[in-house]
C-alpha cells in the first residue's frame, strides 16, 4: 500500500506525457505547407537566402511550414501561379497585371515597398533608369545612336517595359538604332555588363542603380528616367482559400519596416525593403495604360 502513491503518480505523469505528445501531433499536423515563389531578379542564390528570411517570418506569423524557391525565370513564375504548384507567389509588377488579365482568379495579397532613397520614406513606388558610364561621354537618350544597349527580360518591368516605352516616345526604336541589343535576364548583369564595357548603356531599376553607385561609386550617368511604377505584388493562385488569403495580408502587412528580413535585403541585395502594404488590384492600372501606349 505504501507504493500506491508513486504509482498514481507515475500514471498520472505518464499520461500527462502521452496528452502533451498528442497536442503537439496535432499541433504539426494542422500546420500547413505553404510554398512561396519569387522572381528571379538577382543572383538566385542571394534571393534565396533572403526569402528564406522571409519564409521563416511568415511561419512564425502563421504557425505553417512556408518554404520558399526562387524561379529559373518570369515565365516560369507565372506558369507556377496557372497550374497552382505554389501558394504565394512574389511576381513584379509587369507579369502581375500579364497573368491578371489571363487568369482574372488570381488573388491579390500586398504590395512591396521600398524607402525612398530621396525623401526616406517607404513607397509602394520605383522607377526604371536607362544609365550608361559617365566616362562613356553618353549624356542623353539620343547619345545612344550606334551603340550597344541591354534590357533584362521582356518579363521585366523596369528592365524592359518602361524603358522600352521611354524609348519609343523618343521615337527610338532600339533595334535600328542600336547597333546590338542584348537580354542579359538580371538587373546586376547589366550594371556588370557596362562595367566591363561589353556594353554602352542599358535598363535597370532605381534601387540596382543605387546600389551599383554604392559599390563601385559615382561612374554611373542616368539618361532617362522613367514615371513611378507600382512595386511588386504579392499574390496567390485562384485556388487558395480567401481565409488563407487574408491570414497571409495580415502577415505579410504586419511586418515593421525596420524587420529583419528588410535588413537582410539591404545586407544581401542592396535592397532598400521597407515592409508590405495593402492596396488592390486597381493600384495597378497605370502599369496597364503603360503597356497599351507600347
Amino acid at each position: 500500500m505504501s507504493f500506491r502513491p508513486k504509482a498514481d503518480s507515475l500514471f498520472i505523469g505518464n499520461m500527462l506525457l502521452v496528452l502533451l505528445l498528442v497536442l503537439c501531433l496535432a499541433a504539426n499536423a494542422q500546420a500547413r505547407a505553404v510554398k512561396i515563389a519569387v522572381f528571379p531578379s538577382n543572383d538566385s542564390r542571394k534571393l534565396q537566402a533572403a526569402m528564406d528570411v522571409l519564409a521563416a517570418y511568415l511561419g512564425e506569423q502563421t504557425g505553417d511550414q512556408v518554404t520558399a524557391l526562387v524561379t529559373a525565370d518570369y515565365a516560369e513564375l507565372a506558369q507556377r501561379l496557372r497550374e497552382g504548384s505554389v501558394d504565394i507567389a512574389w511576381i513584379n509588377t509587369l507579369n502581375y497585371v500579364r497573368i491578371k488579365e489571363e487568369l482574372p482568379g488570381v488573388q491579390y495579397i500586398a504590395t512591396y515597398m521600398e524607402t525612398n532613397e530621396s525623401t526616406g520614406k517607404p513607397t509602394p513606388f520605383y522607377q526604371s533608369y536607362i544609365v550608361a558610364l559617365r566616362e562613356s561621354g553618353l549624356q542623353k537618350l539620343a547619345d545612344i545612336k550606334g551603340k550597344r544597349f541591354a534590357f533584362t527580360d521582356t518579363g521585366s518591368t523596369s528592365g524592359y517595359a518602361y524603358p522600352a516605352m521611354l524609348l519609343g516616345k523618343n521615337g527610338i526604336d532600339p533595334d535600328r538604332y542600336c547597333s546590338k541589343v542584348f537580354f542579359l535576364k538580371r538587373h546586376d548583369r547589366v550594371v556588370a555588363a557596362l562595367l566591363q564595357g561589353s556594353v554602352d548603356a542599358g535598363a535597370m531599376s532605381d534601387g540596382t542603380y543605387f546600389e551599383a553607385r554604392r559599390r563601385h561609386g559615382d561612374r554611373f550617368v542616368i539618361l532617362a528616367r522613367s514615371s513611378p511604377i507600382p512595386l511588386d505584388a504579392v499574390v496567390a493562385p485562384e485556388t487558395l482559400p480567401a481565409a488563407d488569403v487574408e491570414r497571409y495580408r495580415r502577415a505579410f502587412t504586419a511586418m515593421p519596416g525596420d524587420h529583419f528580413f528588410c535588413k537582410k535585403m539591404h545586407e544581401i541585395l542592396g535592397w532598400n525593403a521597407a515592409g508590405f502594404a495593402t492596396r488592390d488590384d486597381a493600384f495597378y492600372d497605370s502599369v496597364r495604360e503603360a503597356l497599351h501606349l507600347q
